[in-house]
């Protein structure tokens, strides 16, 4: 066999490894178009746990990604939220899901544990609208940056249990146990898997909104939704 012969026996080889790596590395990576197709309603079932209002048979589903140190998510809970329940959620047109979405760690990811804790006892939403008005109040409102706070300590959420009524010693039994750090962690990764990169972020039906938009915005993609 000639030096000639031997040259092209390397080539072949070398593009022939190169292929097989590159095909096996294709492989191995996600699909991006299949996390931003999945429609709404796969969404919402990947866990029993999601919080929901409106009609489970509502023809079209928001799910929004948050969390409770938000400012943007404090923005739209007080702003748009109330007129998208009262024209679609309250009216059986939209169904809307709550996923944490916990970018800011630390306590954060603490009072989305302890919104769960909250439902454990009927109480999820009552207490998502405490969370969300308590440091409205007491930050945002004024120009007090909450995201740079320890705002919600534990302390702190057990207090806001207290407020609602909830049994004590099951709530603080349930924060102190880490009982649904998993949950919040699942959530978590659910969103970065669909493209979630700031917060909030909804999907209507599949269909991804970002930021606090406007009543406006939300109502042109539901109403397209419901045609």
């Amino acid at each position: 066999m000639n030096k000639k012969t031997i040259y092209v026996l390397v080539a072949v080889i070398g593009i022939g490894i190169i292929g097989w790596v590159a095909l096996s590395n294709k492989g191995n990576k996600p699909s991006q178009s299949s996390s931003t197709q999945t429609p709404a309603v796969v969404q919402e079932n990947t866990n029993a746990n999601a919080p929901t209002l409106g009609d489970a048979n509502a023809p079209v589903t928001i799910v929004e990604y948050g969390h409770f140190k938000c400012p943007s998510c404090n923005r739209f809970f007080r702003e748009t939220e109330p007129q998208i329940a009262e024209k679609y959620i309250k009216t059986g047109k939209v169904k809307f899901v709550w996923k944490d979405s916990p970018f800011e760690g630390g306590d954060s990811i603490k009072a989305s544990e302890a919104a769960y804790c909250a439902q454990d006892q009927g109480k999820f939403w009552e207490y998502h609208d405490l969370l969300f008005t308590y440091i409205w109040e007491n930050y945002y409102a004024k120009n007090i940056n909450g995201e740079e706070a320890t705002v919600f300590t534990n302390a702190k959420l057990k207090e806001f249990a207290g407020q609602l009524g909830l049994d004590s010693t099951k709530f603080s039994s349930c924060v102190d146990s880490g009982k649904y750090s998993k949950l919040v962690q699942d959530n978590y990764e659910e969103g970065i898997a669909k493209g979630v990169k700031a917060t909030p972020t909804f999907f209507i039906n599949g269909q991804k909104v970002v930021g606090a938009q406007p009543f406006s915005v939300f109502s042109q993609v539901i109403d397209s939704k419901l045609r």
